[in-house]
């Protein structure tokens, strides 16, 4: 309820200035009535571990069940979380987070454990294409599209480009094929190279033939692959990195250095609807 209140009597630029310093100047923090710049922070303190190094996952969590090997690598974690805004009609909330820590993904693993999972963070716990329902559903189409050129996989998180060869597939494309005088290496690995060959489409194995018509048919195939990739794949998610702080000291003084970045869009976006 406090940190509700606190949006209710400030802007979100106010609260983000009292909370970490105004980006304009100094001073004009350090003067504002200490009453007023009282802002109210959640604490949350919650372990985090690598559990893939391979796959770049991590968790956090109590891990008081898992063997001595198994908590390898467990870190203490702390974040801190403010609220700067809500908008009841996607029902999310922008926050202002300070990690006391740095553990690898420890804002996003953080907000997963508490229920709040950063909304188009698919990995953990949100949502690709949030709030876009066109692009949710040209997500859904292109995985569908992906997976049949990999021969009817059911796997659907599983994509072309991470399947291992079949049998059939070194057969087909790489089986009894030598490089041909005159033929330059990089033609030869795209000739011989089974995920060229899927960007191409099963019926398309053996199109390259060397003629301008099977070179356009490729490359207008490798273009269908690149996009329905691109579609199926996060294009980033709602976290900025918006000051990094360094305290110097030496012989004659201790100070602070910081630097600020521009907000993105989306937090600019929220302002507005806030204002309104």
């Amino acid at each position: 309820q406090d940190c509700t209140k606190q949006c209710d009597d400030m802007t979100t630029t106010e609260i983000i200035d009292r909370a970490v310093g105004s980006h304009d100047t100094e001073k004009l923090h350090e003067h504002v009535d200490s009453a007023k710049r009282s802002i109210h922070w959640l604490h949350f303190a919650c372990p985090c571990r690598i559990s893939s190094h391979k796959n770049g996952v991590c968790e956090a969590g109590d891990f008081s069940a898992k063997s001595e090997n198994e908590l390898e690598g467990t870190k203490p974690a702390q974040t801190a979380f403010t609220l700067l805004s809500y908008e009841e009609s996607s029902d999310t909330s922008l926050l202002l987070v300070k990690p006391d820590t740095g553990r690898m993904h420890q804002i996003r693993l953080h907000l997963q454990t508490l229920g709040h999972p950063i909304a188009n963070d698919h990995c953990y716990g949100g949502d690709l294409w949030f709030g876009d329902d066109e692009g949710q559903q040209a997500c859904r189409k292109s995985r569908e599209w992906l997976n049949r050129l990999d021969k009817g996989s059911n796997d659907s998180d599983l994509t072309i480009s991470n399947a291992p060869a079949t049998d059939e597939e070194i057969y087909q494309v790489v089986a009894n094929k030598s490089r041909e005088d005159g033929e330059s290496m990089d033609h030869f690995i795209v000739k011989t190279c089974v995920w060229c060959a899927r960007c191409r489409g099963v019926d398309g194995i053996n199109s390259l033939d060397g003629s301008s018509e099977a070179k356009r048919r490729n490359e207008e195939a490798v273009f269908r692959r690149t996009l329905m990739e691109y579609l199926v794949r996060s294009q980033g998610i709602w976290l900025h990195a918006l000051q990094y702080s360094l305290h110097v000291n030496d012989d004659k003084s201790s100070r602070t250095a910081k630097y600020r970045t521009a907000l993105p869009s989306w937090v600019h976006d929220t302002i507005v609807k806030s204002n309104e």
